[in-house]
């Protein structure tokens, strides 16, 4: 599934929930969805953290990592992940070539290993359409907003009724069901909403992971993807 389908499924998501929100308090999320489909094209710096369970600790401790990563898609198709932190990962990109259906790594700027990609790309695509499946059904969720004067958070949490209903309390179903996604907006009058962070936690809110948002562009140089085309291709004349 395309970046620009998944926005248009997002989109779709949105507004419907636009029929139920009188204040026009939905209107940065919106706003910031149809600007990422209209442009198809993504380059932005992000901090990520995973907080997650440390389920070898005796004393139900938790794991803390932190990565700090530039991520570009363009068209919705091509996707570049470069990592700067932890230190052992900087110097090492992921490239995704849609024409070529091929992933490969780039280590110190050089073609590495190489993965004919049809079988991930299909298992991705998969979990992508389960997981929006879920998050269309709008019986599964409440929607909420926390409006500030300069910022505003916008809250998809479970609706614990129909979990009951679906039995899942005890674990099980697709992802977005156990789920809580939080995403907030820096706001600014006469500008664009600025997308803040994206927080997805565990049911309970034990674990999360957190992408913070440096930098954000819907803009795209994409001669970088000229550049790696250019890599993989050498890589057959070595």
């Amino acid at each position: 599934m395309k970046l620009s389908a998944i926005a248009i499924i997002l989109f779709c998501l949105l507004a419907g929930a636009l029929c139920f929100a009188s204040d026009g308090a939905y209107d940065d999320l919106t706003l910031f969805i149809q600007q990422v489909v209209d442009s198809g094209d993504i380059d932005t710096l992000l901090k990520v953290h995973f907080h997650l369970v440390d389920t070898e600790s005796p004393d139900n401790g938790y794991n803390d990592l932190e990565m700090k990563v530039r991520l570009i898609i363009a068209g919705g198709e091509d996707l570049y992940i470069e990592f700067f932190e932890p230190e052992e990962l900087s110097q090492i990109a992921l490239v995704y070539l849609s024409r070529e259906e091929v992933t490969f790594s780039v280590v110190r700027e050089e073609a590495w290993k190489q993965y004919r990609s049809s079988y991930q790309t299909n298992l991705m695509s998969s979990l992508l359409d389960q997981f929006f499946e879920g998050l269309l059904q709008s019986s599964n969720f409440t929607w909420s907003v926390i409006t500030e004067e300069e910022r505003r958070v916008y809250m998809i949490d479970p609706s614990e009724q129909r979990l009951r209903l679906l039995g899942l309390l005890s674990g099980g179903g697709y992802l977005p069901n156990l789920m809580h996604i939080h995403v907030s907006f820096l706001r600014r009058e006469g500008h664009f909403p600025k997308i803040e962070y994206v927080k997805i936690t565990d049911r309970v809110g034990d674990e999360y992971l957190l992408l913070e948002v440096d930098e954000f562009k819907t803009v795209v140089d994409r001669s970088i993807f000229t550049d790696l085309r250019g890599k993989y291709y050498e890589t057959f004349q070595k």
